[in-house]
């Protein structure tokens, strides 16, 4: 178990995040942290969970509720000896819990590490140690609940102290002569906080020692200028004794020797052929024209699986397959600026240089192999693990980031492609080797280039491996459903006039393709919830096939609820009768209890479904009126038509409800429901138009199924 508190707050077990309830919830878990293994005052907590002026009569029973809540949530599963416990010990609470499962305190430990290294003259242990605390941050510390207008003195000091970290940082940097690559962080610190005299000084430094004389005095004057005009000060005596010492050339101002480096010795000529390593031709070595060199590259390298679902099919066939497959990630790479230098049967080699006017080669290969994996798998949901598109086709993919071998072997016709070689490509073979299905795998050095654009998680048992978990959009559409951006316009849209109005609406999206409608609906999902928390709930399901019709229903249930498939009977009851005391009376809860429970047991596809689907309509609509909440269903037109009633009425029965239904399905839903659907007011309908040259057209084609759309 994993518990970050350095951006937004996230609760993370093998299983993937932990929901952690409401704001209040949330805010009572993140103060104990803040100051974990201490006792809390319930006064204090009380003080930081409300303003002053807002604490309402019920908050301490309402504190009490929620710390109740938590402990069931932080409670250890089994096998797990080192859980965190939450404590009632006078004259408060207290969380107890190891350093290692708190980023917070990982972040104050490696801090530590870093100027004691720094003070001791070990400038590259510092630099390396201080550099992993500033990564486990990905935000502002807390910004979930900062957004929503937490505002506590512990929250400010924890900044400075990450601003201290990123100028001892700096200092590391300028001291093992990195002056060139500190230089932008640097200039953004500055700008970002112009009265702090440390960095500017440290950004003199480096201007001067990169040849930039003049800069590094404008930085001075603007430093004076904030200064003085701003509070009346002067600037301090070492800022104005660095000016002094940048006119006067001083010698001390030099940068530190480089350390000797031993130049690598480099492969002969018999190494074993295979992905990333080229045998030197007959003849001897290339051309001097054509000779190798070390130069900065991001290396890719993937491995398509072909299961036993292909076993029927003809070698033909299997060959058409890999060819499309391995054409869909050159055309990829090619479209990030890389280049494919091996193809041997399932496992392709790409790399991607540093130009002296592009210096991003980790990054495009990063969102090359994201682009390469989504075109060929499919999440269940937006935060869930990719499955196949077609089942058996799986894809693995590995990015290694640092110095190659780079050459480009003469050919008959004049060219020929680079041929890269060298420890980087060894390194990332290596990784490829423990890559799952579905997943991309980065080293240390590429997560490092790359973190701003892209969501890591650090996989302990290969350290430094980093497996990609997300990556945010780039100025020409990136990782996300971009094709689709007015369809997206309009499905937002609605979602205002639901809560704008606080009446329920209904959008159906047609597709033909699967594929193409669920990334749809995923996309959306993921808008809604980037929209910001606790702004709207959505709940997802998909319906499997005519038969059970309470499955959906079960699981919308049981994730509202944070209900887990590891919670035996009474665990889930009590999450469930707590859910419906927080959005009913205690009448309507008695009454509906029985009813949902009967969702949440074995053996729930034997129940008479009407009362039980009337009870889940009725708790949809009382917890969309404490949290608008939008209900995603993909693959309506497998239902039958008691789940299409219960979609349309649970619209239609509530018209005081900010709920919005997103039904996905193919075009012959309307095939049998023409009027779908018939009894709710506000409803959109979207034919989705197939995207011109969508790859996944080709690949359906090139695998000669009888029914490629099953597929």
């Amino acid at each position: 178990m994993e518990l970050r508190l350095l951006g937004p707050l996230e609760m993370e077990r093998e299983t993937g995040l932990v929901p952690l309830g409401g704001t209040r919830q949330r805010a009572a878990l993140a103060y104990l942290l803040l100051h974990a293994n201490e006792v809390v005052p319930t006064r204090r907590l009380l003080s930081a969970v409300w303003p002053t002026d807002r604490v309402p009569g019920t908050a301490r029973k309402i504190l009490q509720n929620a710390i109740w809540r938590l402990r069931r949530t932080l409670a250890a599963p089994p096998g797990d000896t080192d859980a965190p416990e939450l404590l009632t010990q006078a004259p408060g609470y207290m969380v107890r819990v190891a350093p290692e499962r708190v980023d917070l305190m990982r972040f104050e430990r490696l801090a530590q590490q870093g100027r004691t290294a720094l003070l001791g003259g070990d400038a590259r242990r510092a630099r390396r140690a201080l550099r992993d605390a500033l990564d486990l941050w990905h935000g502002p510390a807390l910004s979930d609940l900062v957004e929503e207008g937490t505002a506590w003195p512990e929250l400010t000091a924890l900044e400075q102290k990450r601003l201290d970290v990123m100028e001892d940082l700096f200092e590391g940097e300028l001291l093992c002569g990195e002056h060139l690559s500190v230089l932008s962080e640097l200039d953004a610190f500055v700008q970002a906080e112009p009265l702090r005299e440390r960095a500017p000084r440290q950004l003199m430094l480096a201007l001067y020692r990169c040849g930039r004389q003049a800069d590094a005095l404008d930085v001075y004057a603007r430093v004076r200028t904030a200064l003085v005009e701003g509070l009346g000060l002067e600037p301090g005596r070492e800022i104005q004794q660095l000016q002094q010492d940048i006119l006067a050339q001083d010698s001390r101002l030099d940068p530190p020797a480089p350390p000797h480096r031993a130049v690598p010795e480099l492969r002969g000529p018999h190494i074993p052929a295979g992905p990333g390593r080229r045998p030197v031709p007959d003849g001897g070595a290339p051309r001097s024209d054509e000779s190798g060199d070390h130069r900065p590259a991001g290396v890719l390298m993937l491995r398509f699986g072909l299961g036993a679902e292909f076993d029927d099919l003809q070698p033909g066939a299997i060959d058409r397959v890999l060819d499309t497959v391995c054409e869909l990630a050159r055309e990829e790479m090619e479209k990030s600026g890389g280049c494919v230098t091996t193809s041997v049967g399932s496992v392709l080699l790409g790399v991607f240089q540093d130009t002296a006017d592009r210096t991003d080669c980790a990054e495009r290969a990063v969102r090359a192999c994201i682009a390469i994996r989504d075109c060929l798998t499919l999440p269940t949901s937006p935060f869930a693990a990719q499955v196949p598109v077609i089942e058996g086709l799986s894809v693995h993919a590995a990015v290694t980031t640092g110095t190659a071998y780079v050459c480009r072997w003469p050919s008959a016709t004049g060219g020929g492609r680079p041929w890269v070689g060298g420890e980087l490509i060894d390194r990332c073979e290596a990784m490829l080797d423990r890559t799952p299905p579905g997943e991309v795998h980065v080293c240390d050095e590429t997560r490092r280039r790359t973190e701003d654009g892209v969501d890591y998680h650090l996989l302990p048992a290969v350290t430094p491996t980093w497996r990609v978990r997300g990556a945010e959009p780039v100025a020409d559409g990136g990782t996300r459903c971009v094709e689709r951006d007015s369809e997206l316009d309009l499905m937002t849209g609605f979602l205002s006039r639901v809560r704008r109005h606080s009446t329920p609406h209904l959008i159906t999206v047609l597709d033909h393709s699967d594929v193409s409608r669920t990334r749809l609906l995923n996309e959306f999902h993921r808008r809604v919830v980037d929209s910001g928390p606790d702004v709207v709930r959505v709940l997802t399901g998909t319906v499997p096939g005519p038969g059970d019709v309470l499955s959906v229903p079960a699981s919308m249930l049981a994730d509202y609820c944070g209900i887990t498939c590891q919670d035996g009977s009474e665990p889930a009851r009590l999450k469930l009768t707590s859910a419906l005391r927080e959005v009913a009376d205690s009448d309507c809860t008695a009454e509906l209890l029985p009813l949902l429970r009967l969702l949440l047991v074995p053996g729930r596809g034997e129940q008479e479904p009407w009362p039980v689907l009337h009870a889940w309509r009725r708790f949809m609509a009382e917890a969309a009126r404490s949290t608008p909440l939008v209900l995603v269903w993909n693959s309506l037109h497998r239902a039958d038509d008691t789940l299409l009633d219960t979609v349309e009425q649970l619209c239609a029965e509530h018209p005081d409800a900010p709920l919005l239904a997103v039904v996905g399905a193919r075009n012959d839903l309307l095939n049998r429901r023409p009027a779908w659907p018939r009894s709710v007011r506000h409803t959109m309908t979207l034919r989705l138009a197939p995207l011109a040259g969508d790859p996944l057209d080709r690949l359906m084609r090139s695998v000669l199924l009888p029914d490629s759309e099953s597929a």
